[in-house]
């Protein structure tokens, strides 16, 4: 018989069944009404709970942001203009960088156009190189320097002792004013669908940011620049004044033949296949001394024009970049008129580098034939230089395509690439010595030395011809003299006499 004490009654006293109200009661301590009655407090206490943890959350959540979007603004602030809230913000967002800087062995590129520099034995400040035995005494490197707030500076400099032969003051004010402008104006253009390609991302936002790249002397001391990604070409005289902005926009190297025109690499931003197509369409341009335009050939017109419209463009990738998204089937760096007739070449024609194809292209603007191209061993390479009657050379950055960052580098290294047009046959020379995945320069000195410009790591190294590195040096950074101030391009100058000879 069971057990009453057990069972829950009804007024009258029967027996009650256990029914799913029933065990409800049944499960609380004391079998009371009471127990049951406080659920709902129970309930109402963990709903608060919840809305003071969100509530918590979201206050987390906006701090966070604003201190994301004040970071953004002290970022492009320039230095002077930040106060201590900036210098702190910046000071802890740098934190995971430092850390990473620890454990590297690498170079390692920072803002504002500053590397930290490896300690390793032999690397010299530029300037400081007296007690390299065999290094020419006369040799110069044109190079731009950031000096802080408003000011930078291009330096015609003795390599080995550290005299300065020659210094241009470049108007940065002025350069940054035009910056903004024209970033609006692309922008505009974006977005009014005039042009596909969205170039005003890829713009500096500070001062310290404008790279002078590619500075070149012309005539009576005048120096010739551009301003990085994307902008105009700038010449001044040999009192900093500005003679003249180019009205068309350049990119990359800049080159002066036997005239004194300038070659260099522009873009076509309205070319209709490129528009219709949506990626950035280079070109080939070139100026007289005073700036105007005399010559502008745009690539895809000039490879259409030959049959190779399909090989060069339409059977190969191109590139996505980020900043867009817009393609990159060529990218352009570097525009090489000859100066005199070899075996293979005549004097006016053009050697083009195209990073994106890795391909070399010969191109005779006489009659608008491509005389000749190739593409590879070099792989995304830059910067050709014309060595003898019919052997070129070019700086071999090696890095695959197969890769999505750039990351890697055929056998660990960069080189140089000697291709000589009589057999076919290329040979490398400085694996192992230097590591630059996407700029890079070489040139030849009178002493059958190389000096390579490691962009990508701050460095430069004068090799001999047996492949031996005979020193390495930096520039240092304005303010700090232990970092190295970013390459941009430098040049090198053989001082004879009264006269500096660009070496190439």
């Amino acid at each position: 018989m069971p057990n009453d004490s057990k069972l829950l009654k009804s007024r009258n006293g029967d027996a009650l069944a256990p029914n799913r109200m029933n065990l409800l009661f049944l499960q609380t301590p004391d079998n009371s009404m009471t127990s049951w009655l406080r659920w709902p407090s129970i309930m109402k206490f963990n709903r608060d709970q919840a809305i003071k943890v969100l509530r918590r959350f979201l206050v987390l959540f906006f701090c966070l942001w604003g201190l994301v979007w004040l970071s953004i603004r002290a970022v492009e602030k320039q230095p002077n203009d930040r106060n201590i809230v900036d210098k702190c913000l910046l000071a802890a967002a740098s934190v995971p960088e430092t850390v990473k800087l620890w454990f590297s062995v690498k170079s390692t590129g920072l803002e504002h156009q500053e590397f930290v520099m490896n300690t390793e034995p032999g690397l010299a400040r530029l300037g400081e190189l007296s007690d390299i035995q065999h290094l020419n005494n006369h040799l110069y490197l044109l190079y731009y320097r950031y000096e802080g707030t408003d000011t930078g500076s291009v330096y015609l400099q003795n390599i080995k002792t550290g005299e300065v032969a020659h210094t241009w003051h470049v108007p940065l004010r002025k350069i940054f004013a035009d910056i903004q402008g024209l970033k609006q104006e692309v922008k505009a253009d974006f977005e009014a669908q005039e042009i596909s390609v969205s170039l005003h991302k890829r713009l500096p936002n500070n001062l310290a940011a404008i790279r002078i790249l590619s500075p070149i002397i012309g005539d009576d001391m005048s120096l010739i620049f551009h301003w990085g990604v994307l902008g105009y070409m700038y010449k001044l005289d040999k009192k900093s004044d500005l003679l003249w902005k180019s009205e068309e926009l350049v990119h990359h190297s800049i080159e002066l033949d036997d005239d004194g025109n300038i070659w260099t690499c522009s873009v076509d931003l309205r070319h209709s296949l490129a528009k219709n197509l949506r990626f950035r369409e280079d070109a080939v341009l070139c100026l007289d001394a005073e700036g105007k335009r005399l010559h502008f050939y745009s690539l895809s017109d000039m490879f259409s024009n030959n049959g190779l419209l399909q090989t060069l463009l339409e059977a190969t990738p191109a590139t996505t970049m980020p900043d867009g998204p817009y393609r990159d089937p060529y990218h352009l760096n570097n525009v090489l008129p000859v100066k005199s007739d070899g075996k293979f070449w005549k004097k006016g024609d053009l050697f083009l580098s195209l990073r994106d194809k890795s391909a070399i292209v010969q191109f005779r603007p006489q009659d608008g034939s491509i005389v000749w191209y190739q593409q590879g061993p070099w792989l995304a390479q830059h910067d050709i230089n014309i060595v003898n009657e019919s052997t070129i050379s070019v700086f071999n950055n090696n890095v695959s395509f197969t890769s999505w960052d750039w990351s890697d580098i055929q056998g660990g290294s960069s080189n140089i690439a000697f291709f000589n047009f009589s057999d076919k046959t290329t040979e490398y020379f400085g694996n192992g010595l230097f590591v630059s995945t996407t700029e890079g320069r070489q040139t030849q000195t009178v002493d059958d030395w190389i000096l390579v410009e490691e962009t990508n790591k701050g460095r430069y190294l004068f090799i001999d011809s047996l492949g031996n590195v005979r020193c390495q040096f930096y520039i240092p950074y304005h303010n700090e003299p232990s970092h190295a101030m970013s390459p941009n391009w430098a040049r090198l100058y053989l001082k004879s006499g009264s006269e500096f000879l660009l070496q190439e």
